[in-house]
């Protein structure tokens, strides 16, 4: 790295070194516990987790990442030559392997896994992370190979360090409530600016303004704006559609600070509205406070779903017509495209259901669609998102969930 130009960082980083010195002693003892001699970590939220690196472009071939080795606790990072500036723009980053980019992505693995090797290290049972919205598959698995070729045990393990990450530490959380707070005042914004002949993309403007100025970054998907027939489209970007009298409009998004993302989803009504929309919105809305009451610190995370779908259950709302989605997933470190962590309360696997500690941190979210032509819109919904803390579970994103009527 250049520290000529190391020695001219003068803005306050996200964390201090310090932080970054327990995350390293965090991953030793994980890898050590399953036996891992090293790891190959190759995605952008755990790289980041480890040493501060934010990039917004990832190359398909460009090999980018770093080797934890687990006997020392210590890591080298590797990036091509055309990231020298930003590698020289990151403190956390000490010792760095470049790679020309002018060669093809196979050379690069080739030239890495010898570089590891040369080191001393590689040897023995190394984790690989073939998946992670970061370097191809293939190009990782040929990084595994030259290792295996000098006689390594790999294993493909993307999710151990993204266990250590479930639970945050008190400066994550700090930045997390910091931005639980900008995605509350963002939402305000975007209420107050929202009048009938304003069109989406205004409001998706208003709400990246406000998200900008107040110090968060790009969030790891784009903000989903739907109104009138869009509301329930939930997946979908502002359009140039212009607000109506009697609309329902869905507003999602998450505030992006230093990579810590907090999703907030609330849906409004532009004036009068067909009374179904509120009746529907008015039964859900007290699912969140049902979620608080009913999880403690020390239940599996799928009590979360419990008590949701005990709560929607009693609502009277008919979940089999109206149902989108109601659950919820971890939050924390994310990137383009995604912000979606891999645990979920109605986990895709029954083994895939952790404790819930002090510093966990998740959304959950009720959300529905309408097909019965319903006047003003197709679906809407709410989201909230929530820290586990050492006396129960905490609302960070608090405001009213019900179908809140604008005046425009």
């Amino acid at each position: 790295m250049d520290l000529s130009i190391r020695n001219r960082v003068d803005w306050e980083q996200p964390f201090p070194p310090e932080e970054y010195a327990d995350r390293r002693a965090k991953v030793k003892k994980a890898l050590e516990l399953a036996g891992y001699d090293g790891i190959v970590v190759t995605a952008p939220r755990d790289y980041y987790y480890l040493t501060g690196h934010d990039h917004i472009w990832q190359y398909r071939h460009a090999i980018i990442g770093l080797y934890f080795d687990t006997a020392s606790g210590s890591f080298v990072f590797f990036d091509n030559t055309s990231h020298k500036v930003l590698i020289s723009n990151t403190p956390g980053i000490k010792d760095i392997w470049y790679h020309s980019r002018s060669i093809p992505a196979a050379d690069q693995t080739k030239e890495l896994a010898a570089k590891i090797l040369a080191h001393g290290w590689g040897r023995g049972k190394i984790a690989i992370q073939s998946w992670g919205y970061g370097g191809h598959p293939d190009h990782v698995r040929a990084i595994g190979k030259g290792l295996a070729d000098a006689g390594a045990t790999i294993v493909e393990d993307s999710d151990i360090i993204e266990d250590v990450r479930l639970y945050k530490s008190a400066r994550e959380i700090a930045v997390m409530r910091e931005a639980a707070a900008v995605t509350i005042a963002a939402m305000e914004k975007a209420r107050e600016f929202m009048r009938v002949g304003v069109a989406e993309t205004e409001i998706d403007a208003v709400i990246c303004y406000e998200l900008m100025k107040r110090g968060c970054g790009h969030p790891g998907i784009r903000n989903m704006i739907g109104s009138g027939p869009r509301s329930g489209c939930h997946h979908a970007p502002a359009s140039h559609r212009r607000l109506k009298s009697g609309d329902v409009v869905h507003l999602d998004f998450c505030a992006s600070l230093h990579r810590y993302h907090v999703n907030l989803s609330r849906s409004f009504a532009m004036g009068e509205i067909d009374k179904r929309w509120h009746d529907l919105f008015d039964r859900s809305a007290g699912c969140s406070d049902a979620i608080v009451k009913g999880v403690k610190p020390g239940d599996p995370f799928s009590k979360v779903q419990e008590a949701a779908d005990t709560f929607v259950a009693q609502s009277g709302v008919d979940r089999a017509k109206y149902e989108w989605f109601i659950g919820g997933y971890t939050l924390g470190i994310a990137f383009p495209p995604d912000w979606v962590h891999r645990h979920r309360p109605n986990p895709f696997e029954p083994a895939n259901d952790p404790v819930m500690k002090p510093g966990m941190v998740f959304n959950f979210e009720v959300q529905y669609d309408v097909f019965e032509d319903w006047p003003g819109g197709s679906g809407a919904g709410w989201i909230d998102s929530y820290l586990m803390t050492d006396k129960g579970l905490e609302i960070l994103t608090e405001m009213p969930r019900n179908l809140v009527v604008v005046d425009g």
